[in-house]
């Protein structure tokens, strides 16, 4: 029996390299091997929980790694169009890949299951590296959110919290057509990420105001006797219960509100703010993403946005240790990638 590494869940706080058989393939499968991974801000709670999150124990370990670009190894029956050698990224949602399902990335080889080109897997253009194929995924899942709240050319955009996800938000963005976006975190050097991806304005709130930063770039007004800032979209990549509560009190008449950020325990509302402005609260998963997985690899290949800032840490799958600390130091780090090459399996 082939065995291969695989880095996997076992409790809160409990995460290992493992030993496990190399996966087989039946119809409608292909075997994957993973070229280039991206750790996750949801790796890193799945790690923290022990599990998926809602304290739901694991009943066995939780693979991990669902940003990935690798080369078409083995090709079930039933898959047609694609042959050994193919490079590809891959929209992980089919099979929950590194998201409670069966298989994960971060591994020599993987499996995906529902193997198509246009839907599970895209086919990477020679000029597009597999590290750039892997950033599709939390390209697309910015994407997605901005598509729930129909963000579009001339909407004053602030983006909350300058992680992956948010300069992803920020590419994203800039891909639509804005021009006119607010980054906000408390860490300078990531607010320096953002900057260089295209946001116009950094707000740092460990030193600015946020709501005077607001109105400095997107104006203001008032409403029922309070101060409003004429932000029209707030994209929250932050999950921090505080800042969310600071957006809500000074936003607009039908301002959108997007949250793709991963909350870890329940945030309090001011729902008569959210009725007496008619603002739009929406969360955003990312699933059914195919066209969107698409665009974002699409917008890569097109090469108009330059994405090196979002990378910060280079790191072979044999330093997964070291890695996964420096992915949870938000001072030192954007996006980590793991690397396989020369991993046995």
């Amino acid at each position: 029996m082939r065995v291969m590494r695989s880095a996997r869940v076992h409790g809160p706080g409990s995460v290992s390299v493992d030993a496990v058989p190399v996966p087989a393939i039946g119809a409608g499968d292909v075997l994957v091997r993973v070229r280039a991974c991206g750790i996750c801000g949801s790796d890193l709670g799945y790690i923290a929980a022990g599990g998926l999150g809602g304290g739901v124990p694991l009943a066995e370990p939780l693979t991990l790694g669902h940003e990935f670009a690798g080369v078409v190894e083995a090709v079930g029956p039933g898959v047609d169009g694609v042959e050994p050698g193919l490079r590809i990224a891959v929209n992980p949602d089919a099979g929950f890949i590194g998201g409670g399902g069966p298989d994960g990335a971060m591994a020599p080889l993987i499996r995906v299951q529902a193997a198509a080109l246009g839907s599970t897997l895209f086919a990477l253009p020679d000029h597009v590296s597999d590290e750039q194929g892997a950033l599709a995924e939390p390209l697309s899942v910015a994407l997605h959110g901005l598509r729930m709240v129909d963000a579009k050319p001339g909407d004053k955009v602030a983006v909350l919290g300058a992680g992956p996800i948010g300069l992803c938000a920020v590419a994203m963005l800039r891909h639509l057509g804005m021009r006119d976006i607010a980054i906000v975190d408390r860490v300078q050097s990531r607010l320096d990420r953002a900057l260089a991806l295209g946001a116009t304005l950094a707000v740092n709130t460990a030193e600015t105001d946020l709501a005077d930063a607001l109105a400095g770039l997107h104006g203001e007004g008032e409403r029922f006797g309070t101060r409003f800032v004429g932000t029209d979209l707030f994209v929250d990549a932050a999950g921090a219960a505080p800042l969310l509560t600071d957006v809500i009190a000074v936003a607009k008449l039908r301002a959108r509100i997007s949250v793709i950020a991963l909350y870890k325990k329940p945030a309090p509302i001011d729902l008569w703010k959210v009725m007496a402005n008619e603002i739009m609260l929406t969360g955003s998963i990312a699933l059914d993403r195919a066209d969107e997985f698409g665009e974002a690899l699409a917008m890569i290949g097109e090469g108009k946005v330059d994405l090196a800032p979002m990378v910060s840490h280079r790191f072979a799958f044999d330093r997964f240790d070291e890695a996964i600390a420096v992915a949870g130091d938000a001072d030192r780090s954007a996006k980590v990638m793991l690397h396989f090459d020369g991993e046995p399996a």
